[in-house]
């Protein structure tokens, strides 16, 4: 609600600069860091530098607490790396944040497979099927569950 409020705000105040030709308002310092802080955690997640992933989400949760994104990816690295609980515990936080992340959605269903739990991951996509009707974490998250396989006993 609070990032909505700012929004208008920000559309109103900025209008006519932006009519006058004046350009884009100018990002926030700390929306930059954060934006700066994804990018080279998603670098790392691509070589699959877990560890060092983390370091730079924990570092820009320090300044930026209340970003779902950064909670997002740290579940991701952390499930990556088979700490379920603590994947668990960011994709709640991410979720609490912004209960309509879809990445979020997508992620935690995924958890759930790898918890052996298909019916919490299906809830999920459930969630996922009335936010965005057909987006990708929907269709990734179904393509998922369709390949899920129990785990053996």
């Amino acid at each position: 609600m609070w990032r909505t409020l700012c929004l208008i705000a920000g559309l109103t105040l900025a209008g006519p600069a932006l009519a006058a030709g004046g350009g884009a308002p100018a990002r926030s310092s700390a929306d930059s860091d954060t934006t700066r802080a994804i990018a080279s955690a998603r670098r790392s997640i691509d070589l699959q530098q877990w560890d060092q992933a983390l370091q730079v989400l924990d570092a820009a949760r320090q300044r930026d607490p209340h970003n779902a994104d950064l909670w997002n990816w740290t579940g991701y690295c952390e499930r990556k790396r088979g700490n379920l609980q603590q994947a668990f515990s960011a994709y709640d936080e991410a979720l609490r944040l912004n209960p309509r992340h879809l990445g979020a959605h997508e992620y935690l269903g995924e958890a759930w497979l790898q918890a052996g739990q298909p019916d919490k991951a299906q809830a999920l996509l459930e969630q996922l099927k009335t936010l965005c009707g057909s987006c990708e974490e929907e269709r990734d998250l179904a393509a998922a569950i369709e390949a899920y396989r129990p785990p053996a006993q």
